[in-house]
């Protein structure tokens, strides 16, 4: 372009003008040439295409940015995590006396079927003889578990029962009964307790299922174990480790 005008400076100015733009038409000519080339690249042209090069370094540099993964299915998988970490946090409290009516209406439904539960766990409650943990998510009330002295043969050693365990039917299968177990588990080395057993519905195999997690152990069958004449399986956990006793 220099020597281009070097050249054209002896030129009258009508002269120079005309050649002025002929040259600028040339050069409009070769941009647009080159803005066809570079927008099969890009949207708009060579800005386009800027553009284009410009968001790719910053999704290679955002958050959600894995080498060899697309942005769509590394956004997604992101929006999948945060949506599991929205659960609520659960926490694990001392039951009060205000709790009762709670304890009552949970234990009717989760237990009607083996018997009249709700009457029978809200006198061991108010008794003070048992431990009751209750669950709580969003600050209310999703479940409790009973822990009361075993009555057994075996009186020299220290065994407590879990004499319940219920979590309100749609929050279930949200951890609640993990967290209780594993609570009560902990109440019972806090008192020296060695053993801890249990009665679950012989057909409650989910139930058995959870407990085993939880390093409970079947035993036997207790044959119309239940007021109503249901059969249960008692299983039991020897929470500290030197203790070789079998039930």
């Amino acid at each position: 372009m220099l020597n281009a005008l070097v050249y054209l400076t002896g030129i009258s100015g009508k002269q120079k003008l005309i050649k002025l733009s002929v040259l600028c038409t040339r050069e409009r000519s070769e941009r647009a040439l080159n803005g066809y080339v570079m927008s099969k690249r890009g949207r708009f042209g060579k800005y386009g295409e800027i553009k284009r090069i410009s968001r790719l370094r910053k999704a290679r540099t955002g958050p959600y940015y894995t080498p060899g993964v697309g942005r769509k299915a590394i956004r997604g998988a992101a929006f999948q995590n945060e949506k599991q970490h929205v659960r609520p946090q659960i926490t694990i409290r001392a039951a009060e006396e205000s709790d009762v009516e709670f304890v009552h209406s949970l234990s009717k439904k989760a237990f009607f079927q083996y018997g009249p539960y709700e009457d029978m766990l809200e006198r061991w409650f108010q008794s003070g003889t048992t431990k009751t943990l209750l669950a709580l998510m969003e600050k209310r009330p999703v479940g409790f578990a009973m822990l009361g002295r075993h009555q057994s043969e075996w009186e020299s050693r220290q065994i407590a029962e879990i004499l319940a365990i219920a979590v309100e039917p749609a929050k279930q299968k949200k951890g609640i009964g993990d967290s209780l177990i594993r609570e009560v588990v902990r109440k019972a080395r806090e008192l020296r307790i060695e053993t801890v057993v249990l009665y679950t519905g012989l057909e409650n195999v989910a139930a058995q299922r959870l407990f085993k997690k939880h390093g409970f152990t079947p035993s036997k069958i207790k044959k119309s174990f239940y007021p109503r004449g249901q059969d249960a399986l008692l299983m039991y956990n020897h929470i500290e480790s030197q203790s070789d006793f079998m039930i």
